[in-house]
């Protein structure tokens, strides 16, 4: 795995999580141009020399331009799947990319997010508590998964677009079997063909208009009118000239063979997304927490804590902050009260054992996609091969019929639908990341009602602090959208040793910063987020600029205010 952070560039290279899927379609590559090859030798083979002279006479061949086309449209289509695989040997990911767990405040604000209590509740308690599920089909969600509610955001968006797909191909398949009772041979050729054009519409606007589902309300009023319109067409497209020639083209059982299969590819994706859906952590987690008490000052504090949260970045990457909170009085207050609330979490990334290539998944969770894989071969075999019996009936007599090339066609597409269709299952990954929560009381909140606390920066005085560290391991999907709620926690661990070794650092820090001379400290030795202070009208001009991002940067200071660079010393 390798890192690339930039303003710009993207952020991470993965290890690509698509190495099955990419097999799947290069193989289906592979068959594509065996099968437009072999397509090809039928077309455009002479007549058989072994067969009498007056059956060559008296039955004339068929045209071999169709055949042609189709053996080139299927290389077209097996370049297009080495593409793809080509597209998938790698995993970029953009910067801010996975999603955040919840709301992040920007790196330099003060304050609190929304999300940040939820956070607190979860680092306190062990365990993440079940959200409510708001998805289209609600009902019919829980009842395939119950625990489909703590599933990532792109999964539940993607079991209800199964679900949509498979109810409208159901109903779509009922109202061509009335078609097909109350119409004639060539209307029902009319109204199939309309049926096919609405069920290819609703997959093409899934694949490149709108990830999402269509509401059920919306669904249904869809095809009920696509019913009536099909009935419609049954009884009165026997005006439409020229309409018999569509009777030789099998369209009636090539639609029922397109809704069934598509109910059959559905179902299976289906299965395929429950097996991918995890159950929340309800074990409770010890929450690494660790309470000391440090004799320093608020300024000292502040400076050695952002030294010591910058040592938990990722690769160089800024910690995600939901909280940085003071007291309103500041702590610079007359009565030495000071409170301070931190919480960060570092950048998720690939666990250890994973840097070098992402396991694939359980095959309890794997069968289904294989079985989705399996089924598009299978499909793609099946239309090539009644394509090329087709074939080589219509070169030897034009006038065979052309009955099975509606049935072909479908299988053909049918068996590319399929391999793709496991795509954002295949891409799920889980990462580690490190949530941080300090807190820093000194005063009465603390507990010093006994002495008076010393104004900040008179004297040193005692601070409590409160460290929380918790190592989380997350899933998202990296082929859904990248928002929040589309990375979800799946597990816990309290780390109380990284706790306590950073209390420890802190109070060593500070203590001998604390008894060190005045005059061999640093000349800046604010917190290097806070500016240092000056005197009178004048402030202090920036010195240097930032080598990562160019923001002009306060002399002594070592990290950027603006991207968190580490800065070199002047």
């Amino acid at each position: 795995m390798s890192f690339q952070w930039s303003q710009q560039a993207p952020a991470f290279e993965f290890p690509t999580c698509y190495r099955t899927e990419n097999r799947f379609l290069t193989l289906r590559a592979a068959l594509l141009f065996l099968l437009a090859l072999v397509i090809l030798w039928v077309a455009l083979a002479g007549p058989d020399p072994g067969a009498p002279a007056v059956t060559l006479t008296k039955i004339e061949r068929g045209a071999s331009e169709p055949h042609v086309m189709l053996a080139l449209l299927l290389m077209v289509l097996g370049g297009i799947d080495l593409w793809v695989a080509s597209r998938q040997g790698r995993l970029l990911l953009a910067p801010g990319q996975p999603a955040s767990i919840t709301h992040e405040l920007m790196r330099m604000s003060k304050g609190v997010s929304t999300g940040a209590p939820w956070l607190k509740q979860v680092m306190a308690s062990g365990t993440v508590p079940a959200p409510t599920l708001r998805a289209p089909y609600r009902r019919a969600l829980l009842a395939i998964a119950p625990h489909i509610g703590a599933a990532p955001s792109g999964l539940q968006t993607y079991l209800a677009l199964r679900i949509a797909h498979f109810i409208f191909a159901a109903g779509l398949l009922v109202a061509l079997g009335l078609t097909w009772v109350v119409s004639q041979t060539a209307t029902l050729a009319l109204a199939a063909l309309f049926y096919s054009a609405v069920a290819t519409a609703l997959v093409a606007r899934s694949a490149w208009i709108a990830k999402r589902p269509p509401s059920p309300t919306v669904l249904f009023i869809t095809l009920g009118s696509a019913a009536v319109l099909g009935l419609a067409i049954a009884w009165l497209g026997g005006k439409v000239p020229a309409i018999g020639r569509l009777a030789s083209l099998g369209l009636p059982a090539a639609t029922a063979l397109l809704l069934v299969g598509l109910m059959v590819m559905e179902g299976l994706a289906i299965l395929a997304a429950r097996f991918q859906v995890d159950a929340l952590p309800t074990a409770k987690t010890p929450p690494g927490r660790v309470k000391a008490e440090i004799a320093t000052d608020a300024d000292r504090l502040l400076e050695e804590l952002e030294r010591e949260l910058h040592r938990y970045w990722a690769e160089g990457v800024p910690n995600r902050r939901f909280a940085w909170q003071t007291s309103a009085s500041g702590h610079k207050a007359d009565d030495g009260r000071f409170l301070l609330s931190v919480l960060e979490e570092s950048q998720p990334l690939l666990p250890a054992d994973q840097r070098d290539g992402i396991p694939p998944p359980p095959m309890g969770r794997r069968i289904w996609l294989l079985a989705l894989g399996g089924l598009g071969l299978l499909l793609t075999l099946a239309g090539g091969l009644l394509w090329i019996r087709m074939a080589h009936a219509l070169v030897q007599d034009a006038s065979a019929g052309w009955t099975s090339a509606g049935p072909a066609m479908v299988l053909l597409v049918a068996g590319g639908y399929a391999c793709r269709l496991g795509h954002l299952l295949w891409s799920r990954i889980e990462v580690e990341s490190t949530l941080l929560w300090v807190e820093c009381r000194r005063g009465k909140e603390a507990g010093d009602d006994d002495k008076q606390a010393a104004p900040a920066g008179t004297e040193t005085s005692t601070v409590q602090l409160r460290l929380c560290v918790v190592q989380a391991r997350s899933a998202f999907y990296s082929a859904g959208e990248h928002k929040i709620g589309s990375r979800i926690l799946a597990h816990l661990t309290g780390d109380e040793d990284a706790a306590r070794r950073s209390i420890d650092q802190l109070r060593a820090y500070t203590e001998r910063a604390a008894t060190s001379r005045p005059e061999v400290r640093p000349p800046a030795a604010s917190s290097p987020n806070v500016p240092a202070r000056s005197t009178g009208a004048a402030s202090a001009a920036p010195a240097k600029f930032c080598p990562a991002c160019g923001t002009p940067v306060l002399q002594g200071a070592r990290f950027c205010q603006s991207c968190g660079a580490a800065l070199r010393p002047s």
